[in-house]
């Protein structure tokens, strides 16, 4: 069966000129305040209501001249980031976002009489450089872009402005990435905020491929009918893979050699699985502070039903802490139904002879609202105290994130996306729905060292003792929650 590209065309529309930024979701369980906070949409609205799509309202900034300034941003080659870090390009060369993004800088630099330019530095070595300048309190860099896996300290350690004060940046406007704004807030501070300006949170948004001969061979329902009927669930899901797994090469043993309903790692399905199904161990209160959550009803049933269908049989490809094999490999070797990852594995099956698809990881059920999208590492822009002049950076900020939804909003989501990744009109409605609720979880930010490690391996475990491994964790946790919140509270 085969879902219409008209079917996804009103979604498309309505939701293109957010769709890199998000609508954030109030009324969501891993967002409210109560103790058995758990889960992100409104469990009695299950159905997405359509709406006229949004006009972009015009920049109202003041008309300011700043003399040729070099406007300064310290940031990671693609390669090292496996991501799309392009934010500066030297000139036009005919390719989609490269010249999105020449467009919209020379828009934001003829604006203001300024010039972008771009400090390039090694992934693992920009916080070691960005801490040491500020702390030496120079004036090195306007804008620091850094993945979140490499910690919160630079805000920890007062070294970056809260966006809430710095003038002329609205985060309420659609060209800030507002799940962002919503779940990485702290105290009611903003430190950490993405928006249109990067396309770097695209790519490291979680998603499932599937393949879709298999899917053929199998004689399986639609994903895509599921998925636009808001009945793609844990439950459908693991009905389609419980079976699938085969020994392909008849050693008896189920090795990468082999067929599996499901290829991905247990810090995947550890967080994006549950994080699309509303829950997350760390939440927040009422005052906007960090709140231990995982000792829930919700949370502990959602992780043993989630458990029981990764470990049933052979369905999951499970190297038990090895991670040798070439997973999209497999997945281009027609190997596995389904390939949960990020959204920029898909350069790589560009050459992939069988088709496949995009769809949204499923929900926990059909009482849940809406799907959600686990990002991970979350990638952010930070603006160092050492800044002089706060008016000119929330200016500039504000006209790049604005100008890049016209240009290379678009030019990464037609060009790259739609016309050279996906392969048919279903999975470019699916992306919709991908980018359009996204979770950002607090946990793997601040809390890595207290449970990063021990979570994984227990996901990893068919025993999976979550209510024990709770139990012997809560204290350590609540403790690093607490002196965050104090440390934060301070700010």
């Amino acid at each position: 069966m085969k879902i219409t590209r008209i079917i996804f065309m009103s979604a498309v529309i309505l939701i293109i000129f957010q769709l890199f930024t998000a609508c954030a979701n109030d009324d969501g369980e891993i967002k409210t305040t109560s103790e058995n906070s758990s889960s992100t949409g409104n469990e009695e609205d299950n159905e997405e209501t359509a709406a006229e799509p949004p006009q972009r309202p015009a920049l109202d900034l003041p008309d300011e001249k700043y003399g040729g300034y070099k406007f300064r941003i310290i940031n990671s080659p693609s390669d090292e980031m496996r991501a799309n870090t392009t934010i500066f390009t030297e000139e036009e060369t005919g390719e989609g976002v490269n010249d999105a993004v020449y467009k919209r800088n020379r828009l934001v630099e003829e604006r203001f009489d300024i010039e972008v330019t771009e400090i390039k530095a090694g992934r693992w070595d920009i916080t070691a450089q960005a801490t040491k300048s500020i702390r030496a309190e120079l004036d090195e860099y306007d804008l620091i872009m850094y993945s979140l896996d490499e910690g919160p300290g630079i805000a920890q350690n007062k070294m970056a402005v809260a966006y809430n004060d710095i003038p002329y940046v609205d985060l309420t406007q659609s060209w800030w990435d507002r799940d962002m704004v919503r779940d990485l807030s702290i105290g009611g501070k903003n430190y950490f905020v993405t928006g249109a300006f990067s396309l770097i949170h695209n790519d490291k948004t979680q998603g499932m491929f599937f393949n879709k001969k298999l899917h053929q061979e199998l004689e399986l329902e639609s994903l895509y009918l599921l998925v636009e009927s808001g009945k793609w669930t844990f439950d459908e899901f693991n009905e389609m893979v419980k079976d699938i797994t085969k020994d392909l090469d008849g050693d008896g043993l189920f090795t990468e050699k082999d067929r599996y309903g499901l290829i991905t790692w247990p810090w995947v399905y550890g967080n994006a699985f549950m994080a699309s199904a509303g829950q997350q161990m760390v939440g927040k209160d009422a005052d906007d502070m960090h709140l231990f959550n995982a000792d829930n009803e919700k949370f502990i049933n959602v992780f043993q039903k989630l458990m029981g269908i990764m470990h049933e049989g052979n369905m999951l490809f499970n190297e038990q802490g090895n991670y040798t094999a070439d997973y999209l490999q497999m997945f281009i070797n027609d190997q596995t139904l389904f390939y949960c990852t990020n959204l920029y594995m898909a350069v790589g099956m560009r050459g992939m002879e069988t088709d496949f698809g995009i769809i949204p990881i499923p929900k926990y059920d059909e009482n849940q609202g809406r799907y959600y999208s686990y990002v991970y590492p979350p990638p952010v822009m930070i603006v160092p105290v050492t800044t002089q002049d706060l008016n000119r950076t929330g200016m500039v900020l504000e006209a790049l994130c604005y100008e890049s939804t016209d240009t290379v909003v678009k030019a990464y989501y037609d060009d790259l996306l739609k016309t050279k990744i996906t392969r048919d009109d279903e999975s470019e409605g699916m992306l919709d729905v991908i980018f359009g609720n996204r979770i950002y979880s607090v946990t793997d930010i601040y809390y890595m060292s207290e449970t990063y490690e021990s979570f994984y391996n227990l996901c990893d475990k068919k025993d999976a003792n979550i209510v024990s491994w709770i139990e012997q964790r809560k204290d350590r946790i609540q403790s690093a929650i607490d002196k965050n919140n104090e440390m934060f509270g301070s700010n």
